[in-house]
């Protein structure tokens, strides 16, 4: 396989067309129709379903996109730190992002970080975390955002924000829950939970499980997106615990989690890094930019980002 069949895929995938996926790699539709069969072949299995109007990912191809699209990024990451190297006058920003972050506050900051021209280029990695400690320590990453936890030690960490925690369900028609507004977490100290693996979200729900003395009680199996986590609520699998910026779009049951009657429970958001470096004062600033924005933007001060 080459870099240039892997292309084609997500470039496919991206236009649900081999034409405009041609014409996008500016290259002839047979040359990426081969490109895409030759690179099928070799995975042993297919990546699209071909009909005469459209294109479609098969279920390997919903299974395999996602590792095709970190060979890519991959590439691009090797091509940014190599440039970072051969050209030190145009640096060049690393940042690993927790799944768990706020991407619509998130994608705010960037631009008012951009706007500082303090980098002449930003390369973004959303990392789970065991891969995001590793960067850090191996210094691939300048610094990272993720959910502050018991197991979380960095050299420098700078609070961000935090958000509320919510309750989801299972949808078993509980009369209790039906007329409650709040859930308290004694409440769950023998309910199964779905968890997420590798974000930090079951981490800091550890956390809160352990700071109140209850034993937590996994479900079995493991979700692999928020998204997941509360269609298995909404099955009646079990319930779960997200943030509220990772709630359901569709309306679903939900209930604020409390840790007492007058304390919410919450999820807090760090930016960490493990970096001294050669530009320790530009990164310095980038990080206290970044937290400022950060925090305003989800405390609701939208206009911070129009205060020079």
């Amino acid at each position: 396989m080459n870099l240039a069949q892997l292309r084609y895929c997500v470039t496919a995938e991206q236009t649900r067309s081999f034409s405009k996926a041609a014409e996008a790699c500016c290259i002839t539709q047979p040359t990426l129709s081969n490109g895409i069969a030759a690179l099928e072949k070799e995975l042993g299995g297919k990546i699209f379903k071909r009909t005469t109007r459209s294109i479609s990912l098969t279920r390997f191809g919903h299974h395999i996109l996602p590792f095709i699209q970190s060979v890519l990024d991959a590439r691009e990451e090797l091509e940014k730190t190599a440039q970072n190297f051969h050209q030190p006058e145009g640096q060049i920003l690393r940042m690993g992002l927790s799944p768990l972050i706020d991407m619509s506050v998130f994608s705010k900051a960037l631009q008012h970080l951009k706007a500082q021209n303090l980098w002449s280029d930003i390369f973004i990695k959303q990392c789970l975390i065991g891969d995001m400690r590793q960067r850090l320590e191996e210094e691939t990453i300048d610094f990272a955002l993720l959910p502050k936890h018991s197991g979380s030690s960095f050299k420098k960490n700078y609070p961000l924000y935090e958000e509320p925690l919510f309750y989801l369900p299972p949808d078993d028609g509980d009369l209790t829950l039906s007329r409650k507004n709040r859930v308290f977490i004694e409440e769950l100290a023998d309910q199964p939970l779905i968890l997420t693996n590798g974000c930090g979200l079951s981490d800091v729900i550890e956390d809160l499980f352990k700071e109140a003395n209850l034993t937590l009680k996994p479900y079995p199996g493991q979700a692999i997106s928020y998204t997941v986590v509360a269609e298995w609520a909404d099955l009646g699998i079990a319930g779960s615990i997200l943030p509220k910026s990772q709630l359901p779009s569709a309306p679903q049951k939900s209930f604020p989690l409390y840790k007492s009657q007058d304390e919410p429970a919450y999820i807090y958001y760090q930016a960490v890094t493990n970096i001294q470096g050669a530009e320790p004062e530009r990164l310095n600033d980038t990080l206290n930019l970044i937290t400022k924005t950060l925090s305003s933007l989800a405390n609701g001060q939208v206009e911070y980002l129009f205060v020079s």
